[in-house]
């Protein structure tokens, strides 16, 4: 088949069309206007760049997706896209295209309905993902032009997730989990060193940034020797047995051994932290 086969008109500038039973969401000022259902579309001038691809999409989720879907979320996402790309120079997936649609999609929906959004891993996310927070935040000042509706701090660390996806190699899950992770340690460390962190605090970033070199070290296998461990052993036995148990979070966690070296400096921020 010749051209695109339009299934559905959502707009002036957004369509829905088929080609090679391969279904695709097209975005264009004006591409919509005066079609309809049915007609071929074949001039594609200056819109080949706008081709959104449904093909992960089962049967379901493709109709889900149909009847759920603003239009204007569709174009607002595409400026979205378009503003992450140039800042990244990231190539975006078809399937991280559409899992950005649909849950910017939901989230207005709710806000609009007046829902709260939470978010329990926003510090973690901010400190653990900046460069990502940062254009999530750029994120924000789109939607909330484009559609006239606040987005809480909340939404943005869910958009920063997303936006991690991005990247090649990179997962939102992935992401969430090592935020959740974070969490979970400093939870530890206020019991076992029975203290409450400030989370705004130079002290308790730079230690989640120090967990965050770890957690890469441990993904990439590349940890640093540690000549004074046995006297952080001696010395700081409260807080190495902390780091201890951090570092069992994490082994757990990402299914990798971490040497004991890392206990130790872990057991420095600790220090430091309890002082």
């Amino acid at each position: 088949m010749e051209g695109y086969l339009i299934k559905k008109v959502l707009n002036n500038n957004v369509i829905l069309v088929q080609k090679n039973s391969q279904n695709y969401v097209l975005v264009g000022k004006g591409i919509g206007f005066g079609k309809k259902k049915g007609n071929l579309l074949k001039n594609l001038d200056n819109i080949e760049e706008k081709f959104i691809s449904l093909k992960d999409l089962d049967e379901d989720e493709y109709e889900g997706l149909l009847t759920t879907l603003d239009p204007q979320v569709i174009e607002t996402t595409e400026t979205i896209v378009e503003m992450i790309k140039a800042e990244t120079g990231e190539k975006i997936e078809s399937h991280v295209y559409v899992a950005l649609i649909d849950h910017i999609n939901f989230a207005v929906k709710r806000l609009r309905e007046k829902i709260e959004i939470v978010n329990p891993f926003l510090f973690e996310i901010e400190l653990l993902y900046p460069v990502e927070y940062e254009l999530a935040k750029k994120a924000a000042l789109i939607l909330e032009k484009d559609l006239n509706i606040n987005i809480p701090e909340a939404e943005i660390g869910f958009l920063t997730l997303h936006i991690y996806g991005v990247g090649k190699n990179k997962s939102k899950n992935e992401a969430l989990e090592s935020s959740k992770m974070i969490s979970e340690i400093i939870e530890l460390v206020e019991k076992k060193l029975e203290v409450k962190l400030d989370k705004n605090s130079f002290l308790c970033r730079r230690f989640v940034i120090h967990l965050t070199g770890v957690i890469n070290r441990a993904y990439n296998q590349k940890f640093y020797e540690n000549k004074f461990l046995q006297k952080l052993k001696d010395d700081l036995k409260i807080e190495f047995n902390a780091a201890y148990y951090i570092v069992k979070i994490i082994e757990n966690r990402l299914r990798i051994k971490i040497p004991d070296g890392e206990i130790g400096y872990i057991a420095i921020h600790l220090y430091k932290i309890n002082s």
